[in-house]
């Protein structure tokens, strides 16, 4: 009898985030999660640190620090939570860089 295996894990990379925000509106977390097969839901959370201050996002850390990243690079612009106890990122989208 064959054991059944989970899919493996990818790792997402900032180009590959980027393209995902380019080519829509707004990319729901979960939309990322599943996308590259990464574990997460409401109750896991890393902290990153953004230009208003800190945020909470459901994202494995290495994925979490590129968003991060490309946030303070101005690449991508957070979605928060509307009834936040605390600033809970819910999604993201691009932004141009010529305006």
């Amino acid at each position: 009898m064959s054991e059944l295996s989970a899919p493996a894990q990818r790792q997402a990379t900032a180009a590959q985030l980027r393209r995902m925000a380019k080519a829509r509106p707004y990319v729901p977390l979960h939309e990322v999660r599943r996308a590259y097969n990464l574990p997460g839901d409401e109750e896991m959370s890393t902290r990153i640190s953004t230009p208003t201050g800190d945020a909470w996002i459901g994202l494995p850390e290495r994925e979490a620090k590129i968003v991060e990243q490309l946030v303070r690079e101005g690449e991508l612009a957070l979605v928060f939570d509307e009834m936040p106890r605390a600033r809970i990122v819910v999604g993201f989208h691009g932004l141009s860089l010529h305006a």
